[in-house]
């Protein structure tokens, strides 16, 4: 099995249709199965928006206007530059004090902190980890519920959420782990200290939502004229929310669905489809803000490429089409690999080894936006009974 079969894989869900029940995939229970995935946030084949259209919305109803940036006569779009490629990585374990397994779940944009939990798997202990430059800064033992932190900024302040039962937002703030206010789910803090989730799992028709602060009510997202709900994936530091909406029910397929902008100041901003060379309308799956550009899968269940958009000048660029070669740590979809890869701009970058098992399997959770600190883990693809080890590769 190559390297695409084996991401595609396990991600299936994305090309199969809607899930009879929640997208996401419960990381412990998972593990616990032998998955051993990091959960997957996949839309249908449904999310159809017209290739090569913008969406922009007014008046309660979605206009499509073709894009303008293909005239060579016209002004070229002054594009985010791309980040270097590493001229070299070292690899090595992070410590994990007196635990025998664990892993890392999320970092921070400049690759200061990273986030982790102590036997990450089913009906482990869950305790939290976090590290500051490479060495453990706090071990917390929490008596309450499994909760899982997904992100962290670079304040040293985390987010998640619990992984079972009614799913409720935690933070991670002066040393201890709070409960937030409301339900749901959180994905991602950014240095304000502005979080973004929704409310998946919880609600019959999911909606993102944000909180202004760890101790601030959530604010659910004011969705356009024919829009019954959506996800969360990712914020910037300027508090902007990339997000999924859908018309219809969830979990139809003939639902329609794309990617959102939730501004700070409350605009949504729609973002069309890239134009791809198919005849059936395109799906886009956003992953995440990386690098100045919104990441995305796009295309059919039969076709998919990896594309990149740059919300500024509104142009989608192709990567490849194989975009599950190589990881991109995201709220979006993410799979474990045969071999440590992950995107840098718009190329896949190979990461040296820790080798552990015959099996060895890595999901990458952080690559700082310079792309020289990168942090993930390193799992058997089988056995879930097998530590897990953290990782953290050091790059110039």
């Amino acid at each position: 099995m190559n390297d695409e079969d084996y991401g595609v894989l396990l991600l299936q869900p994305l090309k199969a249709g809607n899930p009879d029940g929640p997208t996401r995939i419960d990381v412990a229970k998972a593990m616990g199965d032998g998955l051993r995935a990091r959960r997957l946030r996949t839309w249908s084949t449904a999310m159809a928006v017209t290739a090569g259209m913008a969406a922009i919305v007014t008046a309660g109803m979605l206009v499509l206007t073709p894009p303008r940036h293909n005239d060579e006569n016209l002004p070229q779009p002054v594009l985010p530059a791309d980040v270097a490629l590493p001229a070299a990585c070292t690899v090595d374990t992070l410590p994990v004090g007196d635990a025998t397994s664990a892993g890392v779940t999320g970092g921070d944009p400049s690759g200061t902190y990273l986030v982790g939990a102590t036997e990450p798997v089913f009906e482990g202990d869950f305790d939290l980890l976090v590290w500051k430059d490479g060495k453990l800064v706090a071990d917390v033992e929490y008596e309450g519920p499994r909760v899982e932190m997904k992100d962290i900024n670079g304040v040293g302040e985390a987010v998640g959420s619990t992984n079972a039962g009614t799913i409720k937002p935690y933070a991670y703030r002066d040393g201890k782990v709070r409960p937030m206010k409301g339900v749901g789910t959180t994905i991602a803090i950014n240095d304000a200290g502005m979080i973004a989730g929704d409310t998946e799992h919880v609600t019959e028709e999911p909606h993102p939502q944000r909180w202004s602060s760890w101790d601030a009510e959530p604010e659910a997202m004011p969705l356009p004229d024919g829009i019954t709900g959506g996800a969360a994936y990712d914020i910037t530091e300027d508090g902007t929310i990339l997000t999924a909406l859908f018309t219809g029910s969830y979990t139809s397929r003939a639902s329609t669905r794309g990617a959102y902008l939730w501004h700070a100041d409350g605009e949504i901003e729609a973002i069309g489809a890239p134009e791809m060379d198919i005849e059936q309308p395109v799906n886009v799956q956003p992953i995440a803000f990386r690098y100045g550009w919104v990441y995305a899968v796009a295309g059919t269940d039969e076709i998919q490429s990896l594309f990149r958009y740059d919300p500024v000048s509104k142009v989608w660029q192709k990567i490849n089409d194989e975009p599950y070669s190589a990881q991109l740590p995201a709220g979006g979809p993410q799979a474990l690999g045969p071999r440590p890869k992950v995107y840098i701009g718009k190329e896949m970058f190979e990461l040296p080894t820790v080798e552990k098992y015959g099996d060895d399997s890595f999901m990458i959770e952080s690559v700082s936006e310079d792309a020289q600190v990168i942090a993930g883990s390193n799992m058997s693809g089988v056995a879930a009974d097998r530590p897990v080890v953290p990782i953290i590769w050091r790059c110039r």
